[in-house]
């Protein structure tokens, strides 16, 4: 039987080989198939797909590297050691809707990214959800709404963003003919997400980037623990760092 972190042989380090990003995503169809866009000839990109969240897909991201010589214990120390290889954790921190379970959910969320800082594995989280970095395609976010801390309220301005954009491709009229359609149910399939979603946010990119970078430059001024930080995603340092490698153009 397979391990949930399986991956590609094609990650080992060779001679004059492709710097590499292996990829552990919580999701196994919307952070993937956005992501394997910015793959080039000048990078590769592997993934482990549904490895939850928070420490659990840290903790898998650890026992791959161990297993695969990419981590050693190094003045007791788990170290990685890969050259030319970057390992990044992708997960949300998809707040619990049970208040007895919000204080244990916080501190494996801060807990998992200091785990996995120290040993030199590459976080980026989305707090409250990857949706909101989708959303930061389209429009800036008031960090100070609590309202835009939920996972709900992303969902609910892609819908109108989508249902009211400007000529919509084929394939996002096809969906339009539904009744009751929405970005959750109707959006989020590895289909509608490469051919409506991605192909909508790609040339917007710079955008997110740059709105993103402001909601963490605002929530690091007020030296908070990485759970109270929302809105706010990293995901624009794990995309830079593909297209600064891989080439794509924007």
């Amino acid at each position: 039987m397979n391990k949930p972190w399986d991956i590609k042989k094609t990650h080992k380090r060779k001679a004059n080989s492709l710097p590499t990003f292996i990829i552990f995503c919580e999701d196994k169809v919307s952070e993937p198939v956005y992501l394997k866009y910015f793959e080039t000839s000048n990078i590769k990109i592997n993934f482990a797909k549904e490895q939850k969240s928070m420490m659990a897909n840290v903790l898998s991201a650890i026992t791959h590297c161990r297993e695969n010589g990419l981590i050693q214990f190094i003045d007791g120390n788990d170290c990685l050691v890969a050259e030319d290889t970057q390992i990044w954790c992708v997960y949300d921190r998809d707040k619990e809707e049970s208040s007895v379970n919000l204080p244990k959910g916080n501190t494996d969320f801060d807990q998992s990214i200091i785990t996995a800082n120290s040993a030199g594995i590459k976080v980026a989280w989305s707090n409250d959800a990857f949706e909101l970095w989708v959303l930061l395609h389209f429009e800036d976010i008031e960090f100070e709404n609590f309202e835009n801390t939920k996972r709900k309220t992303y969902y609910n301005k892609l819908t109108e963003i989508f249902k009211n954009l400007e000529n919509p491709n084929d394939n996002l009229i096809k969906v339009k003919n539904y009744t009751n359609w929405n970005y959750k149910h109707s959006l989020k399939s590895e289909k509608n997400f490469r051919n409506i979603v991605r192909s909508e946010i790609i040339n917007k990119t710079n955008e997110a980037i740059n709105r993103a970078k402001k909601l963490e430059e605002y929530f690091n001024e007020q030296n908070l623990q990485n759970h109270k930080k929302s809105p706010c995603t990293l995901m624009h340092h794990l995309v830079e760092e593909l297209i600064e490698l891989g080439g794509r153009q924007i």
